[in-house]
């Protein structure tokens, strides 16, 4: 597993698991983050870069005292490692409301990893992105909150491409995968 894809599935579970015990799992019944993620919405918002077909990461079945958990990749072809872009969603579904995450308990542990959550508008209230990974492989993730009971993650790494294009791919593919 690359250090990006453990760096999105640590701030994912390291959510589920710190701020509500019960609710340590991550994937939609019947509706899985590969499922929702399409890769001709990630090829859309990273044209002209060619995506393959999206890799399923860690996926715990919810209970109803644990949140289903479910992530997927996709990962651009490229002349090397540093023409690469990854694109991944986490999807975590509560069982219920009240063992749900609120933006404002995502917010306080993006600070707790030093992250500065910035609002973004138009995806709902509360999404915001934040920027985690490092100077030299800068990892940014949109998280978007659909009813009260589900958190999106959408993030990508990219070492070549600027901020604002990334951040621009990541909406447009928010806003699509929302649709669903």
């Amino acid at each position: 597993m690359s250090r990006y894809r453990r760096w999105v599935l640590s701030g994912v579970l390291t959510a589920g698991v710190v701020l509500s015990p019960l609710a340590a799992a991550w994937a939609v019944v019947g509706r899985d983050a590969c499922t929702m993620l399409q890769k001709a919405d990630v090829e859309a918002a990273f044209f002209p870069r060619k995506f393959d077909s999206g890799k399923p990461g860690y996926a715990v079945k919810g209970s109803e005292t644990r949140a289903a958990v479910s992530s997927c990749t996709y990962t651009s072809r490229g002349a090397t490692t540093n023409d690469m872009v990854t694109v991944t969603l986490g999807v975590r579904r509560a069982p219920s409301s009240a063992l749900a995450l609120t933006p404002a308990a995502v917010r306080a542990s993006a600070a707790q990893r030093k992250a500065r959550p910035v609002d973004v508008a138009g995806l709902g209230k509360g999404a915001f992105w934040v920027t985690t990974g490092s100077i030299a492989y800068p990892v940014f993730e949109l998280n978007v909150f659909r009813g009260k009971r589900e958190w999106l993650v959408f993030s990508s790494g990219a070492r070549t491409l600027d901020k604002s294009v990334i951040l621009a791919g990541l909406i447009k593919i928010a806003k699509a995968t929302a649709a669903r």
